[in-house]
């Protein structure tokens, strides 16, 4: 990954970093206090509901007290003590109960008989327990109970606050118990009044539900005694909702930052990295031999005292690499220059023994001089054919053509080499490893004649136990590999560091220069050549190419 993408994304990252942190600590901290207002919401409307609920009760209880000390209730006792069964009738509690605001309202006499009930005309002359029950009650406030009532499917429990007061006239006494129905209507007002779903139970039966809310919910219940539970639903969804929208909020703003922190950091970026790219481009380009590069690039600070000192460094490496060099090539060609003259002036002291032996026995006018002229004559010609071949050999290495690449297929020619082998030297056995597919850009000819020239090697290697000769051709997405190993007795490692110079040989005869050239052949083509294997074990040699892409 390049300089410039890390840094852009280093700045993104400063970027989401604070809001990856404060994120989840404000919703948290959003949840809490939604949660808290929601409570606190909740137990407001919780306590508004029971208000409402005793404010009903108080109204029903007001209401009983006013018509037991209304007139009208004192005249109808009179008239009831003189003849019940002519002053109060069935139908006499219903107005009575309405001109109250009452919804339940039942006159009983001292034993609990139903004289008249308002809510449930029906029951004049039945005993009804619950209701004449509350007559027992020693609070006067009104009390919770299941009242029967009839509606559009008939007779059913419906729970009820009532409470009861006696009406006494002489030795005469009835008994008045009224109150309001939990029912449809005060479901609606609670709801209206707490904004939650209200639901009236009598039991596990709904009497009445009044409004509705979205999940997800949170109840509250305000139990009243064991006749009846007013149910409060109250929806949460206000809450997620706010939720919701403050985290997609914290989205929009955290890829709007990261958006504008990845366009800062690639604008700083580039900023920064610009002079150290071009600084890497100039030291790639002083590897690959450009010693007179100069960064042209604007810089302040470290990086531009960087780019002032590879500027100065490359100006002095390249006068010190021509010094070099031609110290370098003075001290070659003077080192070649005594490697010449030592293999010349060795044919040349024969040459000139012979000679000088054909001129002391021509003084001599010796009969033995065709004879002896013969035999001088062949050491002279052998010895002249040496100092030509020495020639010939520096010829070559000196003015080594430039090499013509194109594409080779190494598993091919290498078999191509190997069939010249066809017949190997007894004792000697020639493998071949051949991956199909490994092609590198060279130039077949000088190829050719490396490989040529390490087998030839490995055979002279093992000319005396025999031995095996492999092969190996093989590579990857970047090289190409071609190994010649044989299981002779290896190089020293003391003649290893010295193998690939000119001159060098441990042959009886040799010039030193076949593996010299070899080794300029491969830099020429931009490879290498190495040597490997253990001593008494053999040796590999490793030709190494670039592919071709």
């Amino acid at each position: 990954m390049r300089l410039r993408t890390r840094l852009a994304l280093a700045f993104a990252l400063l970027a989401l970093v604070p809001l990856a942190v404060m994120v989840p600590f404000t919703l948290t901290q959003l949840r809490a206090t939604l949660s808290r207002g929601l409570d606190a919401r909740m137990d407001g409307a919780t306590a508004s509901a029971q208000e409402a609920l005793e404010r009903a009760a108080a109204n029903a209880r007001r209401a009983v007290e006013e018509l037991v000390e209304s007139s009208a209730m004192e005249d109808l006792a009179r008239e009831a003590r003189e003849s019940p069964a002519r002053a109060i009738r069935a139908d006499t509690a219903q107005p009575l109960m309405k001109s109250r605001g009452l919804t339940v309202l039942s006159l009983f006499d001292r034993k609990g008989t139903t004289l008249s009930s308002g809510h449930l005309p029906a029951r004049r002359g039945d005993p009804d327990p619950v209701l004449f029950g509350v007559t027992r009650e020693k609070s006067s406030k009104p009390v919770p109970v299941k009242v029967s009532v009839r509606g559009d499917q008939g007779l059913r429990e419906v729970p009820a606050l009532v409470t009861a007061r006696p009406v006494d006239y002489g030795d005469s006494r009835l008994w008045v118990v009224g109150g309001v129905l939990l029912d449809q209507g005060l479901a609606a007002h609670l709801s209206r009044l707490t904004g939650a779903e209200v639901s009236l139970l009598s039991g596990d039966t709904v009497v009445a539900r009044a409004g509705s809310v979205k999940p997800p919910t949170v109840p509250r219940v305000l139990p009243l005694g064991e006749a009846a539970t007013v149910r409060l639903v109250f929806s949460r969804a206000a809450e997620r909702e706010a939720t919701v929208g403050v985290f997609r909020s914290f989205l929009l703003l955290a890829g709007l930052g990261l958006s504008f922190a990845v366009l800062l950091g690639l604008l700083m970026a580039r900023r920064i990295t610009q002079p150290v790219e071009a600084l890497t481009s100039g030291a790639r380009r002083v590897g690959e031999g450009a010693l007179d590069v100069q960064v042209q690039v604007k810089a302040a600070g470290e990086v531009g005292e960087l780019v002032k000192t590879f500027n100065h460094m490359t100006t002095e490496l390249r006068s010190t690499t021509e010094r070099l060099v031609a110290s370098e090539r003075v001290a070659a060609w003077q080192e070649v220059a005594r490697r010449l003259a030592h293999e010349i002036k060795n044919p040349l002291t024969p040459i000139r023994m012979s000679l000088e032996t054909l001129m002391a026995v021509q003084d001599a006018q010796d009969a033995r001089f065709p004879a002896l002229f013969r035999d001088s004559a062949g050491v002279i010609l052998e010895e002249v054919d040496r100092l030509r071949r020495i020639v010939d050999e520096f010829s070559r290495f000196a003015r080594l053509p430039k090499p013509q690449l194109e594409p080779v297929d190494l598993g091919e020619l290498a078999q191509n080499v190997l069939s010249l082998y066809a017949t190997p030297p007894p004792g000697i056995r020639i493998h071949s490893e051949v991956q199909p597919g490994v092609v590198a850009k060279a130039d077949r000819d000088q190829l050719t004649q490396v490989l040529v020239n390490l087998v030839k090697n490995a055979e002279e290697a093992m000319a005396k136990g025999g031995g095996d000769l492999r092969v190996r051709v093989r590579g990857d997405e970047r090289e190409a590999v071609v190994e010649v190993q044989d299981s002779g007795p290896g190089i020293p490692p003391e003649h290893r560091a010295r193998i690939f110079e000119p001159y060098f040989t441990t042959k009886d005869g040799g010039t030193g220069l076949g593996l010299a050239i070899a080794a300029r052949i491969l830099q020429e083509h931009g490879g290498k050549l190495d040597v490997g294997g253990e001593p008494g074990q053999g040796a590999c040699f490793t030709l190494s190419l670039p592919r071709e892409q």
